[in-house]
């Protein structure tokens, strides 16, 4: 635990903040102890579409590692963060092999996550994602704009409005 703390920053960002941009070399993984962090692409419209939250106790970060990255993240509110160099951390792998058992897992989670999320989004109604976001984020709703949740339902805000209360309904029936 000291070699990986050793590899550890801790760092702060204002709402809004810009931890990664598309395009910028990635070197980092993120871990979220206090805030919200996003990440999030740009379609061909112009138009924002969110990939994942991170709230406290969650990764995040961009695929691509040592490379330009595929997508942005950004602060939603003011956010403490543990920064980790890739780098780094391969490196601590080398001299510590528990860690390569820790990385698969923590890429395992995420990779089961994402499928989870595109086929929910193949499947299920707006509605039922919405739920599903309630679920897994039962406070987040309160603390960043309802904008943000339109676009990682991937629905427009004035949509989002007409279905909030029957996701709302769908939500209250699976916690009872």
């Amino acid at each position: 635990m000291e070699a990986f703390l050793a590899i550890c920053t801790v760092h702060e960002a204002q709402k809004k903040e810009y931890l990664l941009r598309t395009g910028e070399q990635n070197h980092d993984m993120y871990f979220v102890q206090r805030g919200c962090l996003r990440s999030f692409i740009i379609d061909k419209a112009g138009k924002e579409v969110n990939l994942e939250f991170a709230v406290e106790g969650y990764w995040i970060s961009d695929v691509a590692f040592n490379k330009p990255a595929l997508l942005s993240i950004q602060a939603l509110e003011k956010t403490q963060y543990f920064q980790i160099n890739i780098n780094a951390f391969e490196d601590l792998t080398q001299e510590h092999p528990v860690f390569n058992l820790f990385f698969r897992k923590l890429l395992q989670n995420g990779h089961f996550t994402f499928k989870k999320r595109m086929l929910s989004s193949m499947t299920q109604t707006a509605a039922e994602n919405y739920r599903d976001f309630l679920l897994k984020f039962p406070n987040l709703g309160q603390r960043i704009p309802q904008y943000h949740i339109a676009a990682y339902l991937g629905i427009t805000p004035e949509f989002f409005s007409t279905i909030k209360s029957e996701g709302m309904d769908m939500y209250q029936q699976a916690i009872s």
